[in-house]
């Protein structure tokens, strides 16, 4: 019960993400700190696309059982690569002070963590169900 409330939460969060940064990426990007550099609204209007996409996915996987956990694996694949790229770039001094460290860390790399550990914890319900009925 409370991995679907975490899918939920996350699935909705990245809907709304995505959504708005396709919609609007002008104000999407004004809410960014300034070392992420000049606005491209290309690059804001792909990132929103594969936000609603893993969004997306994730509410699926509630709805369709029967292909939870690749619609879980699906909706979590570009959060969790792009948490990764996060945790790259912070270690490689993106972010200039503490307090942008622990927002990114706060706003990006944990919704990402936390979609993987929805795979994992899913793929572990699976397999619990299966011994189960054995």
């Amino acid at each position: 019960m409370k991995v679907n409330s975490l899918t939920c939460v996350l699935g909705f969060g990245f809907l709304f993400t995505g959504l708005f940064a396709f919609f609007q990426p002008t104000m999407f990007f004004s809410l960014l700190p300034d070392y992420y550099g000049q606005i491209n609204i290309h690059f804001i209007k792909d990132a929103g696309i594969s936000f609603f996409s893993s969004g997306t996915l994730l509410l699926l996987s509630l709805a369709v059982k029967k292909w939870q956990i690749p619609f879980a694996i699906g909706g979590a694949l570009f959060v969790l690569l792009h948490a990764i790229f996060h945790i790259q770039m912070l270690f490689a001094g993106m972010a200039p002070n503490w307090l942008d460290k622990i927002i990114e860390i706060i706003v990006i790399v944990s919704p990402g963590l936390l979609a993987g550990l929805i795979v994992i914890l899913r793929i572990l319900e699976s397999r619990n169900i299966e011994t189960k009925a054995v």
